[in-house]
């Protein structure tokens, strides 16, 4: 990393954080679908729970705060952005613009869009009033902001990182260039069962990467060295095996390993990432046998509790349905529970006036099977 640090950016104005509305609803439906977001710092320890201090009035207490770059593994499609948000609230991303074309995707998605050369022809989009991803995002950045980026550009369930991208290097570069003290962390997510409602999702919060100098070296080689040092970081802290039957195997252990361990130190990707390390304990071991018919039977029973909200389970299973890979389940999930909780919870609002206690008693009823589908012991 740069030592300097350019006070020029002191006349810029502020960077603008997520908005209050959008970090709500984001962190309404990670915790409705997933539960707690665990949020861990390298070597499985809790991270801070305090992100940037802010003031009353909602700025960091800084008067230049020193911005972030933050590059994240992308395990989960759209969903990733809400885990990386349970680590840095203050976050923008640099995102599609096909994801915020609609108004009730822009309900919950916001960001610095990104609009590539085919969504200029897509959309009928004027080429000259466009911002190129690389500008908006050191544009944010110089104002002291978080930027959060994915640098391989889309996700995959698979075992190991699809090819990065060279922006967030491009990004850094630029902002090291100008004088701008800029710190880079990685990121990596985690989820035992992608797909399934309730399933475990923790971050893991990797150290500040190291940036090679520049040395006088030019510019492309540099860059190039400055890539290679953000994808090794990024490879530590995330899925890399070296192939899908060790991914099963350690991905079925590590769950094995957090049901049995108890309390806080019950943390998936730490287990995940000690059986990365050494894969040949995981192999020694054989692959874990699938969920057993109690946890099954236990899941219908959690589900079955939460009768009151059939509508909107019913609504997210029939989106799931729809979703073109295991890895955006989750989102269209997301997607039609949202549709359908606009409906029903105003219609649980109006029933609540005539049918009291069967509403009260529903309410209470989902709460236990939303409890019982998170116990440690039995959790996907």
């Amino acid at each position: 990393m740069s030592s300097k640090t350019d006070h020029s950016n002191a006349s810029l104005p502020p960077a603008a954080a997520l908005g209050w509305g959008h970090r709500f609803i984001n962190a309404a439906m990670r915790t409705a679908y997933f539960g707690r977001i665990r949020v861990l710092d390298v070597g499985g320890k809790p991270a801070d729970s305090a992100d940037r201090e802010e003031s009353p009035s909602g700025t960091t207490t800084r008067a230049i705060p020193r911005p972030r770059l933050i590059i994240s593994s992308h395990r989960n499609g759209a969903i990733d952005g809400h885990q990386v948000l349970a680590a840095f609230p203050r976050a923008q991303f640099l995102i599609s613009i096909q994801l915020i074309r609609s108004w009730f995707l822009r309900l919950f998605i916001a960001g610095i869009p990104v609009v590539r050369p085919k969504d200029v022809e897509r959309y009928n989009l004027d080429p000259t009033s466009v911002a190129s991803p690389v500008d908006a995002g050191t544009a944010h950045l110089r104002r002291g902001g978080d930027l959060g980026i994915f640098p391989e550009a889309s996700s995959e369930w698979g075992h190991r990182p699809q090819p990065y991208k060279s922006g967030a290097a491009r990004i850094a570069c630029t902002l090291l260039e100008e004088g701008i003290d800029l710190e880079v962390i990685p990121v990596g997510l985690f989820y035992s069962t992608p797909d399934r409602f309730r399933s475990r999702a923790e971050v893991v919060r990797g150290k500040s990467i190291t940036i090679p100098a520049r040395n006088g070296q030019d510019r492309s080689v540099w860059e190039a060295e400055v890539a290679s040092a953000m994808s090794s970081a990024l490879d530590e802290i995330s899925v890399n095996c070296p192939d899908e039957e060790t991914f099963e195997r350690i991905q079925a252990k590590a769950l094995n390993v957090a049901r049995r361990t108890p309390g806080r130190a019950a943390t998936f990707a730490t287990a995940f990432l000690d059986l990365q390390r050494d894969n040949s304990t995981a192999a020694a071991d054989g692959s874990p046998a699938a969920a057993s018919s109690a946890i099954t039977v236990l899941r219908w029973v959690g589900i079955a509790l939460m009768w009151l909200f059939a509508p909107v389970l019913a609504a997210a299973a029939l989106a799931g349905s729809r979703a073109d890979g295991r890895n955006t389940v989750t989102f269209f999930r997301l997607l039609g529970g949202f549709a359908a909780v606009m409906v029903w919870v105003p219609a649980l609002i109006v029933a609540v006036f005539f049918w009291p206690l069967v509403i009260g008693i529903g309410i209470v009823s989902a709460v236990c099977g939303w409890l019982l589908l998170g116990l440690r012991r039995f959790r996907l």
